[in-house]
């Protein structure tokens, strides 16, 4: 928890029980002060209804003014199956290096790294029913084992 208040008495003011001292984050004077003022334009957008568009400054977009973050909790297990335990690992078949760089050792996504639509998580590998390998995938298996 980050507490951040600000005192709203002077040295020498008199003070009575019951009196708010400090602003907080969320609090302006002792009364409760959520969000943020702006000037906005509220206009109809060739000459439909009011519900057409909002006007907001464009600094109010490059400063990241209402701007949130969210966090998401995911969960991946690790199952046994029919063919073999599942397996979390940053070595994972057919996919290539640049695509695992934000993995640690373990398989495991770093912390604090900043991901994207489509990026990997966790590496995780399911073992698969054996298949019959051509002449070139059977070469390619010999001379760079599994991964190939």
């Amino acid at each position: 928890t980050c507490i951040n208040q600000r005192p709203i008495v002077s040295v020498g003011d008199r003070v009575a029980e019951g009196d708010v001292i400090a602003d907080g984050p969320s609090t302006s004077q002792g009364e409760i002060s959520l969000g943020k003022n702006v000037l906005v334009g509220f206009m109809t957008w060739e000459g439909y209804n009011y519900e057409d568009a909002i006007l907001i400054s464009e600094r109010l977009v490059m400063d990241d003014v209402f701007t949130s973050i969210h966090v998401e909790e995911y969960e991946c297990d690790a199952r046994d199956t029919k063919l073999g335990p599942e397996e979390i690992t940053r070595d994972i078949p057919g996919v290539g290096d640049d695509a695992l760089k934000y993995l640690d050792e373990r398989g495991i996504i770093s912390i604090g790294a900043e991901v994207r639509s489509g990026d990997i998580l966790v590496g995780k590998v399911t073992p698969k029913g054996e298949t019959d390998l051509t002449a070139e995938e059977r070469l390619l298996r010999a001379i760079f084992g599994e991964k190939a």
